[in-house]
C-alpha cells in the first residue's frame, strides 16, 4: 500500500487545531459589569466586595484578629444585602484526628414559599498563615454573596436558602465540623453546594458530587452554556490527601456538588494568592455555576436524586452524561460496531491482533520516554520544578520526550502491520482498558467511552468511503479522542504541575496510541533526530536558566526549633533551596549557606528520632518564654483530669504530646469529649496529640480522660507561631523575590518537657 506522505502533516496541524478548540471551550464566561442587569451575576460587584473584605492583605487565620475583623464586614455585607443571619460560636474538633478551634460561622438565612430542606451555598472566610486568601477562598466568599443578591431579588423560591460561610476550614475542615455535627439546622439542609478556590485563575469545575447525582448534574447542565467538570475527578479525589469542607457534608450524607478553581496552582497558599493576581473571571465562573444550579435546584423536588452519573463538560462547548449502568451497554454496542466494521473492511484478524499487542508497545514506549525525559531533567538539575516561572523548557520537554516514545513506537508498528489494521488493534485494545476503567473506575469511564463510541461509529462509516479517502476521513476519530487525553493532559499540567507528570503522561500515552498508525509514512530517523535535539534543548535549558519568578517563586518555608529544657535551637529550610537552579547563586543560595549543614541531619526532638532534617545550622535562644500546663483539678472519678493550657508568646498553635503508653482515651473541650488514639506513623508516632488553633491570647481548658490515671505522665507541650525571632532576620530578607514560604509557612516551634 502506497503511504500518504503529507498524512503526518495532517495529522499534527489536525490535532493542533483541534487542541485550541478544546482549550478554548472550556475559559471562563465573559465578564459582566456593575451596570449589568440586577438578575445577573456580576464578577465586577463581587469583585469589588472582595477588595473590601481583603484589603489589609493580609493572613486571616482562624482565631486571628483579622480574621475576626473579616468576620464583622461579612456580617455587614449581610445586612446590606438584607439577609438574616447568625453567628455559630463553638469550639470545634476535626473527625479525622485531635485537631481543634473555636469557630465562629456565618449563617445567613433567605426565607422560601414553604418548610422544605434548604439549599445551602458554602465557602469559607479563613485563610492559611501564608496568604491573603483572595482564591482560597475569599472568591467563593464574593460569588455567594453576590449570587445570594441575585437569588433574593427572585425569592421565595421552594426551598429556603442558606448562606453558610464557615470558618477555620484551613486548620482541619472545623469550621463545618462545627455546623454539621452540632447546629439543629444542619438536619434541615437538603443539598450543599461547596465552593473553593486552589489557584489563583481557570475555570470553575465541578470537582466533585455526592454518589448519587442525577438531579444535581442536570441541574446544572440544564439551559446552561459553561459548565464544566470531569466525573474523573471524583475518583482522583479520592486518592488525593486534598480536603474541603463539602468532605464534612458528605459524611453527613447530604448530596451536593464541590466547585474549584486550580489555574495558577503555584500561588496556592503563598502570598501570590492576593486580590491583584485573582483573575475576574474565574470568580464570573463561580457565580454562573452557583446561580444555575440554584436556580433549578430551587424548584426541583428533592425527594430522589436520581442515580449516579458521570459526566464530561466541556468537549468543544458540549457537556455530555449519562447513567453509569449505561457505560457498560455504550462499550458492548461500540465492540459490536468495531467487528462489523472490520468483517466489512475485510481486514484479517491475524493483523488486526498484531495491531492490538503493538498498541500497548506504543502506549509503553511513550510513557517511558516520557518518563525519561524528566528524569534525565531532574539528573542534571538536581530538581523538578513544580511550577517554574518560565516553564517552556518543561512543556517542551513534555512534548518532545512523549513525541519520542511514540516516533519510537510507530517505527516498530509499521515494520509488521499497516495502518487500518493498527488502527483496528488500537480500538479493539481501547475497548479494553474501557471496560477496566469501567469496572474498577466508573467515574472516569466516561473519558473512555466517548471517544470509543464516536470512534467505532467513524471506523464503520469509512468502511463506505473510497479507498484513497479513508485514512484522511479516519483521521474524525481525534476529534473526541483530544478532549479525553491531551485536553485533560493540559489541565493536569495546569492544576498539578510537573512534580506529579507520571500522572500527566499516561494521557500522553492514549492520545499517542490513536495518532500511531497516521504517522506510518514518517522519514523516522529524520524525525527521531529532530526530535532527539528538541529534548536536548529541553533539557539543557531545564538545568541552566534561573526558571523562577516573582510570580511562580520557589517554596522555602524557614523553621525555628527550640527545646527550652535542653537549651538546644537550630534552624531548618523546609523546601529544595539546594536544588535551585540558576547560573547567578544570588539571592538565597549565599545568604544562606553559612547557616545551611549540608553533610549531615537533625532530628526533631526526642520523640520524633525518625523526623530528620537535611539544611539546617546551630542557632541561637529565642528568649521567648514557653508555654505552659497546669493542672487544676481532678475530675469524675479520679482516672480524668483538667488541665489548662496556653502561649506565653500569643503563637497561634499549641500542641500537647503524651506517650502512647498514658492510656488517654479522650479529652473534653467546650461541650465536645473527643475520642483519641496513639499515631502509628509520621513525626507524632506513639503518641497522643491534641492539636490546638487559633489560639492567640487564649487559655484553654481541657479535661484529659485516661483508662487509668497514673501520677507524673511525662510529654511534651509545643507552641508554634508564624513569628520568626529576630536574630532570623537576615534569613528572612534573604528569602525573598523568587523564593516564598508556602501553606502554614515559616514557623517558630517552642518544645517543653512536661509532667502530668
Amino acid at each position: 500500500m502506497a503511504r500518504n506522505k503529507l498524512m503526518p502533516i495532517y495529522v499534527i496541524f489536525f490535532s493542533v487545531v483541534l487542541f485550541f478548540l478544546q482549550h478554548a471551550s472550556t475559559l471562563s464566561p465573559q465578564v459582566k459589569g456593575i451596570e449589568s442587569d440586577p438578575d445577573q451575576f456580576s464578577a465586577e460587584r463581587a469583585y469589588e466586595t472582595l477588595k473590601v473584605l481583603l484589603k489589609e492583605n493580609q493572613p486571616h487565620p482562624v482565631g486571628s484578629e483579622l480574621n475576626k475583623i473579616i468576620k464583622e464586614r461579612l456580617i455587614n455585607e449581610l445586612n446590606q444585602l438584607g439577609i438574616e443571619h447568625q453567628v455559630q460560636k463553638t469550639w470545634a474538633c476535626s473527625s479525622r484526628f485531635a485537631a481543634c478551634a473555636e469557630v465562629e460561622n456565618l449563617i445567613g438565612i433567605i426565607p422560601g414559599k414553604t418548610d422544605l430542606p434548604y439549599l445551602a451555598l458554602m465557602a469559607h472566610y479563613d485563610s492559611v498563615p501564608m496568604a491573603s486568601g483572595a482564591g482560597d477562598d475569599g472568591a467563593g466568599v464574593v460569588a455567594i454573596l453576590e449570587a445570594a443578591r441575585v437569588l433574593k431579588l427572585e425569592a421565595p423560591y421552594d426551598h429556603p436558602i442558606m448562606l453558610l460561610l464557615t470558618d477555620a476550614e484551613e486548620a482541619g475542615l472545623l469550621g463545618a465540623e462545627a455546623f454539621f455535627n452540632q447546629h439543629p439546622l444542619a438536619k434541615k439542609v437538603g443539598v450543599v453546594l461547596n465552593i473553593e478556590g486552589s489557584g489563583t485563575s481557570g475555570g470553575s469545575m465541578v470537582l466533585r458530587t455526592s454518589d448519587k447525582n442525577e438531579l444535581l448534574i442536570k441541574s446544572l447542565s440544564h439551559e446552561y452554556d459553561h459548565a464544566y467538570g470531569f466525573s474523573l475527578a471524583n475518583e482522583i479525589f479520592k486518592r488525593m490527601p486534598n480536603d474541603t469542607d463539602f468532605s464534612v457534608a458528605k459524611r453527613a450524607n447530604i448530596p451536593g456538588m464541590d466547585f474549584a478553581f486550580a489555574g495558577e496552582r503555584n500561588h496556592y497558599h503563598t502570598p501570590n494568592d492576593n486580590v491583584e493576581n485573582l483573575d475576574i473571571r474565574t470568580i464570573q465562573h463561580h457565580g454562573e455555576n452557583i446561580l444555575s444550579a440554584s436556580r433549578d435546584l430551587l424548584s426541583a423536588d428533592w425527594n430522589s436524586m436520581g442515580g449516579k452519573y458521570v459526566y464530561l463538560g466541556s468537549t468543544y462547548g458540549f457537556w455530555t452524561e449519562w447513567k453509569s449502568s449505561n457505560s457498560l451497554i455504550a462499550l458492548i454496542l461500540s465492540v459490536l460496531v468495531l467487528i462489523v466494521a472490520m468483517i466489512r473492511s475485510k481486514v484479517g484478524f491475524k493483523t488486526t491482533a498484531l495491531g492490538f499487542v503493538f498498541t500497548p508497545i506504543t502506549l509503553f514506549t511513550t510513557v517511558f520516554s516520557g518518563v525519561l525525559g524528566f528524569y534525565l531533567l531532574s539528573l542534571f538539575s538536581g530538581n523538578i520544578i513544580s511550577w517554574p516561572g518560565i516553564d517552556w523548557p518543561y512543556r517542551l520537554l513534555l512534548i518532545g520526550s512523549t513525541f519520542m516514545g511514540l516516533l519510537i513506537g510507530s517505527s516498530l508498528s509499521r515494520k509488521f502491520v499497516q495502518e487500518y489494521e493498527m488502527i483496528y488493534g488500537t480500538w479493539f485494545f481501547w475497548s479494553i482498558l474501557t471496560l477496566l476503567v469501567t469496572l474498577f473506575l466508573p467515574n472516569a469511564a466516561n473519558i473512555f467511552i466517548l471517544p470509543l463510541v464516536f470512534g467505532s461509529t467513524v471506523i464503520l462509516i469509512s468502511t463506505f468511503i473510497k479507498e484513497q479517502y479513508k485514512l484522511s476521513f479516519l483521521m474524525l476519530t481525534l476529534v473526541v479522542a483530544l478532549p479525553s487525553t491531551l485536553g485533560l493532559i493540559f489541565a493536569l499540567e495546569q492544576s498539578q504541575g510537573y512534580k506529579l507528570v507520571w500522572a500527566v503522561l499516561p494521557f500522553a500515552g492514549l492520545y499517542a496510541i490513536i495518532i500511531s498508525p497516521f504517522l506510518f509514512s514518517l522519514r523516522m530517523k529524520s524525525a527521531i533526530s529532530y526530535i532527539v535535539l528538541v529534548n536536548l534543548i529541553a533539557i539543557t535549558a531545564g538545568s541552566t536558566l534561573n526558571l523562577y519568578t516573582e510570580m511562580r517563586p520557589q517554596h522555602v518555608n524557614i523553621h525555628f526549633y527550640e527545646n527550652l529544657d535542653a537549651g538546644d535551637s537550630f534552624v531548618h529550610l523546609s523546601g529544595n533551596y539546594k536544588n535551585v537552579t540558576t547560573s547567578d547563586p544570588e539571592p538565597l543560595i549565599k545568604p544562606l549557606s553559612s547557616y545551611v549543614d549540608e553533610s549531615s541531619t537533625k532530628a526533631l526532638a526526642s520523640f520524633a528520632p525518625g523526623n530528620k532534617f537535611r539544611y539546617w545550622a546551630d542557632s541561637v535562644s529565642s528568649e521567648w518564654k514557653g508555654p505552659s500546663i497546669a493542672l487544676k483539678e481532678k475530675v469524675k472519678d479520679g482516672n480524668s483530669i483538667q488541665i489548662n493550657l496556653k502561649s506565653n508568646r500569643s503563637a497561634s498553635r499549641v500542641v500537647l504530646l503524651l506517650p502512647e503508653d498514658s492510656n488517654l482515651k479522650s479529652f473534653n473541650i467546650g461541650t465536645q469529649e473527643i475520642k483519641t488514639s496513639a499515631e502509628t506513623r509520621g513525626p507524632f508516632k506513639g503518641y497522643y496529640f491534641i492539636y490546638l488553633s487559633g489560639m492567640y491570647d487564649k487559655e484553654i481548658d481541657l479535661v484529659l480522660n485516661f483508662d487509668d490515671y497514673q501520677k507524673d505522665i511525662n510529654g511534651y507541650l509545643l507552641d508554634i507561631s508564624t513569628q520568626l525571632p529576630k536574630h532570623l532576620n537576615n534569613l528572612y530578607e534573604a528569602r525573598s523575590g523568587i523564593f516564598s514560604p508556602v501553606h502554614r509557612g515559616d514557623q517558630a516551634i517552642l518544645i517543653k518537657n512536661i509532667q502530668i
